[in-house]
């Protein structure tokens, strides 16, 4: 009679989240491509696109002329760009066309979407830590074992 001796290492490092966002439910494989997606937008985009509103802010406020439409329209195209970005990222995460799908499920609220953006980065954040404890508990029961023999 054979032992099973197979250590299912898959099981051990999943790495895949379910998560329902506007009534819709999505299998997440945490890779490099999602996880870059997640960051670049959080930590480059966003910080990149409010340092050019600022540079940008700052020439029409050397103009004497701006009118309050002039920074109405600013806004909105800034506005724009930024849910855009959101969007975009949201389709690399979730699929093609999820992005809006999102946006238009939350009364289009660029807002909103970014909340999205930020919960899904702390969920897909907390698999890793789950399987690192899980991963450190296994090797620390083995060492603990193998010092009793």
């Amino acid at each position: 009679m054979a032992i099973n001796n197979i250590i299912d290492l898959d099981a051990k490092l999943a790495l895949t989240k379910t998560v329902k966002i506007a009534g819709k439910n999505y299998d997440i494989s945490i890779s490099d491509e999602i996880d870059c997606a997640l960051s670049d937008y959080a930590n480059i985009d966003v910080t990149v696109q409010l340092r050019d509103m600022a540079s940008k802010l700052e020439k029409l406020d050397g103009v004497e002329t701006t009118t309050a439409d002039q920074y109405k329209s600013f806004t909105q195209e800034e506005m724009i760009s930024m849910r855009n970005g959101a969007l975009a990222t949201l389709d690399v995460v979730l699929g093609e066309g999820e992005g809006k799908r999102i946006y238009e499920h939350y009364g289009q609220s660029t807002k909103a979407v970014n909340t999205v953006i930020g919960l899904l980065r702390t969920e897909l954040d907390k698999v890793m830590v789950e399987r690192k404890k899980a991963a450190d508990k296994h090797y620390s029961n083995r060492h603990k074992n193998n010092k009793k023999k």
